[in-house]
């Protein structure tokens, strides 16, 4: 969606079931463009209208070379970004057919999904199963383009008439809202002659446009709003006097979307400024005012969330401040892209796209009612005509008080299939039958309504993965500092109905629904990094007292494998000349059995060392029982293979402090009579 990846395409890369979608960090320059001589480095340029007309001369010249797969599969994402959903599939099954491997396949199958082929779709899925282990994303994506078959054969909504709007461009017109009532504005990329052109999509950079509902001449919306760089996503106040939209714009170097407000006083609108603190280097946009004003619900790709943008929500404070932001309910997002929500005052419904629900191929369009006690329905699929195969979003309903007499309803939308440009506006609308004439209620008709059935609750599990770090980089037996966020690892989670093994995304976080878990198992790890195991119980009563959508969290910490440097075992103590293993050391070496059991291939090596009292030959053999105590505990104790442990006494031949001994400290000798493990793996 070319209108939509104006303002995406300041957002952070993001893989959603092998679907790279580059809503990417861009150098953001208004002025002037690195010199492009490839097609490569324009595509790395995110300049994608200009990666176009080179990779198109590269593959006619280098078609049966090793580069072809690459150049055809860089075609298909360029196309991909510049929403040309039928010339991206060409692409991307030229790189398949020529073995550019996985990625291609996934890129095809989500293609083939996008243009309406659905049993091609599966079959990609099917081949793809072949070629990598993510068998179970493959299967819910084939039984989501089932789904969609079934869809789109059985259209509940033809009463509703849709239709492109005249004020539609041959570029990106998106994201209708309605001010005052009777306007409708909107965002646009249209070329204009004194703008600068924005090289990812060839047109001009964004701006908020007005026009009348019903007559449609659009002009741009105002000098103080727009400005040279990105604008869009426009949401209003019920009075009209307070404006709320995104803008991508940066002075120097990355460039990042926000939200910016403004209020309309003395007849012009004032400065815009950020209405609450955003924190750097993350993205948000697409604000909309629900609840009388009182809340504002936006989209982000802060790492906190579920994953890709997660649909977040303020408060206005008693003192005009807004509240720091909460995550929506996770059961409403999803590790996909949750985008462009809108409300209907009316129902009480909140309206917003997601591409990782249940869908008919790209966005659609869900709806979800806020609950008298605060709480949400589960969102549901608006299905076709209203939503297609394309990207559908943006959803806004006309007020009855605007609505021509022949109409039962009128609303408007974005939609990518294709009329005008690449994005256009489309209204919906429902007439009465013809000669029908609409009966206004002269008394209240009070209607009982029904009672809602009591779902069953959906909780989540928020695991996030961490990295251990140590002052010293390469040194196990420095003092940890800290802990930093560890992507890609590895979960094994294990409960009464799981056994799966999951990959954390980018930020070392996942999320997964437990519907009907107590207790679990979880085991992480990563190639390069010892394994990890945690266990979460969670009572009856911890569920029960928490609210339908209730994120339980944890986190795991893993350990680099320090692979035959030797690690000083804390809290290990014998007493005096003995070897026998006291019961306050049993912690520390209880800890080597849980290490030695979360990784079954790892073999140690235990060592023992004694300080430099005494002669060598006692210090020798002291330090070799000592050893062999702690080894034979390990054994004993945690039922572990004897071939997977050994032992070694070092006397005093390796001082970690080398002092001379009469003059050695009691610190310094504590510090020489150690007990080791080395990993010899």
């Amino acid at each position: 969606m070319v209108g939509r990846n104006i303002i995406d395409s300041q957002f952070s890369n993001l893989r959603i079931f092998g679907w790279l979608l580059l809503f990417t960090v861009v150098h953001f320059s208004c002025a002037t463009t690195k010199k492009i001589k490839d097609g490569r480095t324009a595509f790395q340029q995110k300049q994608y209208a200009v990666a176009v007309d080179f990779l198109l001369n590269e593959v006619a010249q280098k078609e049966g070379t090793d580069e072809y797969p690459e150049l055809a599969y860089l075609l298909g994402e360029s196309y991909k970004n510049l929403n040309d959903s039928e010339s991206s599939l060409k692409w991307y099954i030229e790189a398949a057919k020529n073995n550019y491997g996985p990625e291609a396949y996934w890129e095809m199958s989500y293609a083939l999904k996008k243009n309406e082929r659905y049993e091609d779709a599966i079959l990609s899925f099917r081949r793809l199963a072949q070629m990598t282990d993510r068998k179970r994303e493959i299967a819910q994506e084939i039984e989501k383009c089932r789904q969609a078959r079934k869809w789109l054969q059985v259209r509940n909504n033809e009463k509703y008439t849709v239709e492109a709007l005249m004020l539609n461009s041959t570029e990106s017109d998106y994201a209708p809202a309605l001010y005052n009532g009777r306007n409708l504005v909107f965002t646009s990329d249209r070329i204009q002659e004194s703008e600068d052109v924005y090289a990812w999509t060839g047109n001009s950079f964004s701006d908020l446009y007005i026009s009348d509902i019903d007559v449609y001449n659009p002009v741009p919306f105002d000098d103080k709003i727009n400005t040279p760089f990105n604008e869009g996503t426009a949401t209003f106040s019920g009075d009209g006097k307070q404006m709320f939209f995104t803008r991508c714009h940066s002075e120097v170097g990355d460039s990042y979307c926000r939200i910016y407000m403004s209020r309309y006083e003395n007849g012009i609108w004032s400065e815009p400024v950020e209405p609450m603190r955003f924190e750097p280097r993350v993205n948000y946009g697409d604000p909309v005012l629900i609840e009388n004003d009182s809340v504002l619900i936006f989209v982000s790709n802060d790492p906190k969330g579920i994953g890709g943008h997660d649909l977040y929500y303020s408060v206005l404070l008693e003192d005009g401040q807004w509240d720091v932001p909460e995550l929506m309910p996770p059961y409403l997002n999803s590790i996909g892209q949750e985008r462009f929500p809108t409300w209907d005052q009316k129902n009480v419904t909140l309206y917003y796209s997601s591409d990782h629900f249940a869908g008919l191929g790209g966005l659609d369009i869900f709806k979800t009612t806020l609950r008298e006690d605060g709480s949400w329905t589960r969102p549901e699929n608006l299905l076709a005509p209203i939503n297609s195969s394309e990207d559908d979003y943006g959803l806004i309903f006309v007020e009855e008080a605007f609505l021509a007499d022949h109409l039962k309803s009128k609303a408007f939308f974005t939609s990518t299939r294709g009329v005008f440009g690449n994005d256009d506006i489309y209204t919906l609308y429902e007439e009465y039958p013809e000669g029908e004439i609409p009966v206004k209620e002269t008394e209240e008709v009070i209607v009982e309504a029904e009672e809602e059935p009591e779902l069953p609750r959906t909780y989540f599990l928020r695991v996030e993965v961490f990295e251990k770090l140590y002052a010293i980089q390469d040194n196990p037996n420095s003092f940890v500092v800290g802990s930093r966020k560890m992507p890609r690892a590895s979960l094994k989670i294990q409960s009464e109905v799981i056994d799966e093994i999951f990959e954390t995304d980018a930020n070392g976080v996942l999320v997964i629904p437990i519907d009907s878990s107590y207790s679990f198992s979880l085991l992480a790890g990563k190639e390069g990094y010892l394994n990890k195991q945690e266990s979460l119980v969670i009572s009856e009563e911890d569920r029960l007292d928490k609210p339908d959508g209730h994120v339980f969290e944890k986190k795991i910490v893993i350990d680099r494998v320090f692979e035959g440097i030797e690690i000083v075992i804390d809290n290990i103590y014998y007493d005096l000349n003995k070897s026998d293993i006291r019961e306050d050391a049993k912690p520390a070496l209880n800890n080597i059995i849980e290490l030695m059991k979360d990784n079954p291939v790892v073999r140690i090596e235990l060592g023992s060392h004694t300080d430099c009292r005494a002669d060598d030959d006692y210090n020798l053999d002291l330090s070799n029982r000592r050893a062999t105590s702690a080894m034979e505990y390990i054994i004993a104790e945690g039922n572990i293979d004897a071939q997977r442990i050994s032992s070694i006494g070092y006397g005093e031949t390796k001082l970690e402090i080398a002092c001379i001994c009469e003059e050695c400290t009691e610190e310094e000798h504590q510090i020489n009579r150690r007990t080791t493990f080395k990993i010899l793996r």
